[in-house]
């Protein structure tokens, strides 16, 4: 089976949304551990986060970078598919330029960090540092996903990974604007 990096498509026409920075009651970090996670706003209160000044107007269904967040269409369609190892947290995204605020996407905490890259079989370049790699192809070991359809790599946690079904049956339902697939096979850090 193929697997795809699954992540917001940064290079379209359109400029996307993009977060400006997040509250100091989450960390980042936490939040591609794999692991479930408290909710960061107690009381059903929406978590608020600014937008960056120079974010677009663009509505991708994934905005990435410090933390994941999904369009709630997108997550509906994950639930739908039979996604079980997801927690949503909704939030408010606010533009302090317009004060326009966007309530249509739900922080994401995708439940699985998995060892499951095949090193004999992926392409790898060391640092000259010998401190790590950069990956110039990975392999996924199907046997080692648990079946699950949606993951983070435990080598590299920012990378979401998706298999091929979901990846047809997003396609199918026509949830692609602003989302890149790219087979691990044909991925590299550079």
């Amino acid at each position: 089976m193929t697997f795809y990096i699954f992540k917001q498509n940064t290079l379209t026409k359109k400029t996307p949304l993009a977060i400006d920075n997040v509250p100091d009651l989450i960390c980042p970090s936490d939040w591609i551990k794999g692991e479930k996670m408290a909710p960061p706003i107690q009381n059903d209160e929406t978590l608020q986060l600014d937008l960056s000044p120079s974010s677009g107007q663009f509505k991708s269904g994934i905005i990435d970078g410090l933390l994941t967040l999904y369009h709630y269409r997108l997550y509906d369609a994950l639930i739908e598919f039979g996604i079980n190892n997801i927690q949503s947290f909704p939030v408010t995204l606010l533009n302090k330029q317009s004060d326009e605020t966007i309530v249509n996407y739900r922080l994401v905490n995708i439940i699985g960090l998995l060892d499951c890259l095949d090193f004999d079989k992926s392409k790898t370049k060391d640092w000259p540092s010998g401190r790590g790699f950069d990956f110039l192809s990975m392999v996924i070991d199907e046997n080692k996903v648990n079946n699950l359809a949606i993951f983070r790599l435990k080598d590299d946690p920012t990378k979401v990974i998706i298999n091929e079904d979901l990846k047809h049956y997003l396609e199918s339902k026509k949830l692609t604007a602003g989302i890149k697939f790219i087979a691990t096979e044909d991925y590299s850090d550079w």
